[in-house]
Parts: C-alpha cells; structure tokens; sequence
C-alpha cells in the first residue's frame, strides 16, 4: 500500500491551479468555469439524487475534450461542494480509476442509459485507497488555497486546550 505524501500533494495541487484567479467571494460553480478554462476544458458540474446506501458520493467523468463532475444533490451544500474539489483533487492529481462501475453505480449516475453498457465504458471509475487518500488530501489543499474552511477556527479556554494538548500527548501527536 502506497503512503501519501503531502508535501509532494500539496506541491502538484498548488502548481495546477497556479494562475487560477480564485472568486471573491468563493463560488465552486465559478472556480469550476476558471479552473476549467485554465486547463483549457470546460469542467460541467451536476448535482444527482443518490440512494442513501450508496457510498458513492460524486463522480468525475473525462471525455477527450472536457470534464464532467457529478455530485450528491441532498446534502449540504458545504458536503457537496468539499465532494466537487474532492473530485477536482482526482482531475489535478491526473488520477486513473483502476475498478470500475458496478450496474448499480451506473444506474444512479446515468438512469437513462443501459448498466451493463455503462459499466463496459467506463470501466474504470474506482480509485485505490491510496488514490481516495490522494485526493482527501488534494481536498483539503484546494479548500486552504481557495481561503475557506472546513472547520472555523475555535480558541480554547485554558482548560479545554490542557486536555487537547494531553489528548495529543497520550496519542503521540506531531504538533
């Protein structure tokens, strides 16, 4: 199993979108539009209705002259938006899915189409968990650069911080 290295992540993530202008105040669907032209492929989002016990939760979809990008439609819109630069992630990383389309998989993201046909297609959809590591990562970079937060920043009262910093302590933390 392949280790994911950060620096060398948040080295390929930060050079791919150099010279991105990042939308003030932060739009995914814009960032898509000039994340797209900068690559020179225009990047089309979409949200899908996804069953719950899917565990599937976006998709991106590359053609030979642009990308697709499919999302979960009900959840919020931070969940889906963290899924859309997930899926980013994969694109700037130039990940290759290595499994594939499973019929069920193919029915919720293209109900109109044949599953056996869609799964023949685009066999490879599903990515190592090396690669989904990658790309949590690749996630993450995208949000820091793009200026927003997971997580809001929270200050700690004296005591609260005294039992993080012990909690870091007793599982070996690296801060």
């Amino acid at each position: 199993m392949r280790r994911t290295d950060h620096r060398v992540v948040r080295g390929r993530i930060t050079a791919a979108i150099e010279g991105v202008e990042i939308p003030r105040p932060f739009d995914i669907e814009e960032f898509a539009r000039r994340l797209g032209e900068h690559r020179g492929r225009p990047i089309h989002l979409f949200a899908v209705e996804l069953p719950p016990a899917n565990d599937v939760r976006g998709l991106w979809l590359a053609t030979g002259t642009e990308d697709f990008v499919f999302h979960e439609l009900g959840t919020s819109k931070l969940h889906q938006e963290n899924t859309i630069l997930h899926e980013f992630a994969h694109m700037l990383l130039d990940h290759r899915g290595n499994g594939h389309l499973d019929e069920e998989q193919a029915r919720v993201f293209f109900p109109d189409l044949d599953p056996g046909a869609v799964r023949d297609v685009f066999g490879r959809s599903a990515y190592s968990s090396a690669l989904e590591r990658e790309a949590e990562f690749g996630a993450a970079v995208l949000w820091e650069l793009v200026g927003r937060r997971l997580v809001p920043e929270r200050r700690l009262d004296l005591a609260s911080a005294a039992v993080v910093d012990r909690f870091d302590e007793v599982l070996g933390g690296t801060r």
